[in-house]
């Protein structure tokens, strides 16, 4: 038997179960436990400029999986919150998203802020 070393691509930093009331939560109200964090998440990268976003930026900020946050991100699309832009080297090139602005936007990214803040304890 000999001994491998395998290295991982990714380093995901994995976070404790303190997400596990607003997890449950947002299950509860979008029919997806990372809903509310990928939608706030999101947001906070998109910032006030529109900068692009894509899953991978968004796992890390959120500390979840490509494979939990890529859901997320196609329903976004599909109900037309986000557009995904032009793949510039491919099909296999990273795929980046924009966020659409306006009232559905700020409807949902509030829902999702209230689902978060909720159950998060206050700070003292």
């Amino acid at each position: 038997m000999r001994d491998v070393n395998r290295y991982m691509r990714h380093t995901i930093p994995v976070q404790a179960e303190e997400h596990a009331a607003s997890r449950k939560r947002s299950a509860a109200i979008f029919g997806n436990r990372f809903f509310a964090e990928v939608v706030v998440a999101v947001d906070q990268l998109s910032g006030p400029n529109d900068v692009l976003v894509t899953t991978r930026r968004v796992a890390s900020q959120t500390a979840l999986s490509d494979s939990l946050v890529r859901p997320v991100m196609l329903r976004l699309r599909a109900a037309g919150l986000i557009t995904d832009l032009p793949r510039e080297g491919g099909v296999r090139s990273t795929l980046h998203y924009q966020v659409l602005r306006g009232p559905a936007w700020a409807g949902v990214l509030a829902a999702c802020i209230a689902t978060i803040n909720e159950t998060v304890p206050a700070e003292r």
